[in-house]
């Protein structure tokens, strides 16, 4: 391979993240590599009739296209340099060709000019030759036709972005339009089967829905308006009534936390207080130190009579939000910097008995070993307590309840770790959570590698063949809007009205009577079937779905499916 080319990194903040950035990069790489060239290519063939012959060098084309729809070409050749394994080296200076028909050709005549006997893929191709009789424009011409037979790689992210965002702005507008007020009047008109009000284990609270990141991961991309006229008193009040526990949530709300200290001072029967943030906030030690002391201040001036609370801060914290990736400008950019986590970390100990903080981690292929513990972004963590003094020690692990599938490795299921716990050697009485989850495939994660992420098609099957294990269910707990929206946990396109025009007692009526609520609370297989009786791609989404939450997402997304399924299932009640 040739010397790389100059990278431009012009400051030391730009070479300390080259080096991640490219680790991170390779991994996806070699990691897509393997995932194509161990049969998915040969699935996307199909019914090809060559399609066990040209697995093999599509599989390469298809990462030729890849490096240009997620690398900056001044990166290809240092990413690459890593890969020198001597089978494969002729591949890497064949990705850096200028177009497509060029690593073709190329492709081509490497093995072709071959005159020992070669590995598989030298046989590959000269039974491809073969039945052209020899004729490698032919073979080119075919190869290039077959790949774009399979429509890869057409839009750039900034346009899969912007049609998902726009699909999304759509859901929005439409909720709580004709066909949702049609179904509402529906579910009004149903017997009250327990007419007192419920009491929930826990509720959420949205004061606005934004964030200024635009995590790869992120199932947000458009964000609905702010609430004009807000009446966080009124929610405040009926949430108090309801539960003793509460998620502040909405992206993040670092430019909201006022809100979340007024629910502390005004919820009296809530003890526990959670909110989530992306940790953007903690541009330093002092500015840290001063938003965690404002919540445990708020803590404290509770009326002492009043239930002990607490606060429960859930910091987004994995190889998405704490990415190097590459600015508008061609720089180097971390989104969310390790030192800002290492901040929260290394000050949160200080208030542990009014703030139990956990580290919320999205699960990827370092999650089938201790190595989630001992590479990557928490490994950056680590590294960067220890430039600060500190030692980390991990008390406890514990793995997830189902065996899932790690994405180099789909054949067999294996356990993953779920759950952590570690202090600082300097607070060994203060622990720190660390808990994982999957990645569900809406929005931008949508647009992921596949092999970037741990799926639940597992669960999806038994979901949808024998109904879900005991205990798995579809959270319909209420999230009520400072806009006065009062949406679904697991579900925020389906509303049970507007708090503000309905008032409390409608809404919560609805909740309890609702019958497309409880069928997705306990993913009633009979949503399948009436989704099919209007829609016929039902086949489509189960393939699309990444589990079980994510495909009866997908089955309610529209405000006239929402209609028709309501409406049937009253019927046939």
């Amino acid at each position: 391979m040739s010397t790389p080319a100059p990278i431009p990194t012009t400051d030391a903040g730009q070479q300390a993240l080259l080096p991640i950035y490219l680790a991170t990069m390779r991994q996806r790489f070699k990691a897509e590599t393997n995932r194509l060239t161990s049969g998915a290519m040969r699935e996307l063939l199909g019914e090809h009739p060559e399609a066990e012959l040209l697995a093999f060098p599509l599989s390469y084309l298809y990462m030729f296209h890849w490096l240009r729809h997620n690398v900056p070409a001044v990166y290809f050749e240092p990413l690459l340099s890593a890969f020198r394994q001597p089978a494969r080296l002729f591949l890497m200076r064949l990705l850096v060709a200028e177009t497509p028909e060029a690593f073709v050709s190329g492709y081509i005549a490497y093995w072709r000019d071959q005159t020992d006997p070669g590995p598989l893929q030298q046989a590959q191709l000269s039974s491809l030759l073969t039945a052209r009789g020899g004729d490698a424009e032919a073979l080119a011409a075919d190869m290039l036709a077959a790949w774009r037979a399979l429509d890869l790689f057409q839009k750039s992210h900034k346009v899969a972005y912007a049609e998902l965002a726009r699909h999304e702005r759509k859901r929005y507008d439409e909720m709580l339009g004709d066909a949702d007020r049609e179904r509402l009047a529906r579910v009004d008109a149903l017997p009250d089967p327990r007419p007192a009000r419920q009491r929930f284990a826990k509720l959420g609270v949205i004061p606005a829905m934004g964030c200024p990141q635009t995590c790869r991961h992120c199932m947000f991309i458009w964000r609905p308006p702010r609430a004009r006229e807000a009446d966080p008193e009124r929610i405040h009040q009926l949430v108090d009534s309801l539960t003793d526990s509460v998620l502040f949530t909405g992206g993040d709300l670092s430019n909201h936390l006022e809100h979340f200290h007024a629910a502390i001072h005004a919820m009296r029967h809530v003890v526990n207080f959670a909110i989530l943030l992306n940790g953007d906030f903690a541009d330093d030690p002092a500015t840290t130190e001063g938003v965690l002391k404002r919540m445990a201040e708020a803590v404290d001036a509770r009326p002492a009579h009043w239930p002990k609370a607490r606060v429960l801060l859930q910091i987004s914290f994995d190889e998405f939000h704490q990415e190097v990736y590459i600015d508008k400008k061609g720089r180097l950019r971390e989104r969310i910097p390790v030192a800002k986590i290492a901040n929260i970390v290394e000050i949160a100990p200080r208030f542990a008995n009014r703030i139990q903080l956990a580290l919320l981690h999205k699960q990827t292929r370092l999650n089938f070993s201790m190595d989630v513990l001992q590479k990557g972004v928490f490994a950056r963590l680590v590294n960067e307590l220890g430039t600060r003094g500190h030692q980390v020690e991990v008390l406890s692990t514990a793995p997830s309840t189902r065996l899932k599938r790690h994405p180099d490795k789909p054949d067999t299921p294996a356990p993953v770790l779920k759950d952590a716990s570690f202090v600082l050697s300097r607070h060994p009485d203060a622990p720190i959570l660390l808990t994982s989850s999957t990645i569900d495939g809406y929005g931008r994660a949508e647009t992921l590698d596949e092999s970037e992420t741990v799926k639940e098609k597992d669960l999806l099957r038994q979901v949808i063949t024998a109904g879900p294990p005991p205990g798995e269910q579809f959270d319909i707990d209420p999230m009520f809007w400072f806009n006065g929206w009062v949406t679904l946990f697991n579900a925020v396109h389906i509303s049970l009205g507007n708090l503000y025009e309905d008032g409390a007692d409608k809404i919560l009526a609805r909740q309890r009577k609702d019958p497309l609520s409880h069928a997705l609370h306990r993913f009633d297989r009979v949503l399948l079937d009436l989704y099919a009786e209007i829609r016929d791609d039902l086949d489509k989404l189960i393939d699309k779905a990444t589990g079980p939450h994510h495909l009866f997402h997908m089955l309610t997304e529209e405000p006239a499916v929402r209609l028709h399924m309501t409406r049937r299932l009253i019927e046939t009640a």
